[in-house]
């Protein structure tokens, strides 16, 4: 017995095989996200504040116990004033963590020669910590360097403070695996433009802490 005309015609096509599978596009993002970890490493660091005399004041400075209950209490590193001339206005600033990445065994200092200089990250003032993605140099090191900068909210001018103010560690020099971890550890700043428990009378609700001499780049 002939069967019907319409047995014999091809099945229309099914919706859902013309959507991509979701199976598809996972494989497609990690395809993704595995290039990205074979070219990029991970970068974390953490460092302590303290004064000319060695106090801690951030991010865990508790000067009421050992000044006065007078003392300012460092919750950042946000609320600075001061002058960078004998004869210049006092200017809000605020101190920033920066972290530097150099060719190795260059002959000069990474801000003296653009071309030693990789990559540059700035934290915020309020971080006692930094964390950032940077190309993988398994075969060759960076040097890290690190540097307190000082930036002026009245024109947003940034100057690198010099010892006079802040003495900084010197470079650390450490190789980036691809898709790992880089553990620079702690790094120790000391102000020592500062001192917590003689410090002058805050000016605008800030701690005075003037930058003569050590902030050439903004005076």
């Amino acid at each position: 017995m002939p069967r019907p005309a319409q047995a014999l015609a091809p099945a229309p096509a099914s919706p859902l095989r013309r959507r991509p599978s979701p199976a598809a596009g996972a494989i497609l993002a990690l395809s993704a996200a595995t290039a990205c970890v074979r070219d990029k490493g991970e970068v974390e660091l953490n460092w302590t504040v303290v004064d000319a005399a060695g106090r801690s004041i951030f991010p865990a400075g508790e000067l009421g116990d050992v000044c006065n209950l007078d003392a300012d209490k460092f919750d950042d590193l946000c609320g600075f004033i001061g002058s960078t001339t004998p004869d210049g206005p006092r200017r809000p600033y605020r101190l920033r963590t920066q972290l530097r990445l150099c060719e190795p065994d260059c002959p000069q200092a990474c801000t003296a020669d653009e071309s030693c200089q990789i990559d540059v990250r700035t934290y915020g003032c309020k971080a006692a910590r930094g964390f950032s993605i940077v190309d993988a140099r398994a075969d060759e090191p960076y040097d890290f360097e690190v540097a307190l900068v000082a930036e002026f909210e009245d024109d947003g001018c940034v100057c690198e403070l010099g010892p006079a103010c802040a003495l900084t560690p010197g470079p650390r020099t450490r190789t980036v695996e691809p898709g790992l971890l880089t553990d620079l550890q702690v790094y120790l700043f000391v102000l020592t433009g500062l001192d917590a428990c003689a410090q002058e009378p805050s000016e605008q609700g800030r701690t005075v802490m003037d930058l003569q001499g050590c902030c050439d780049g903004c005076s």
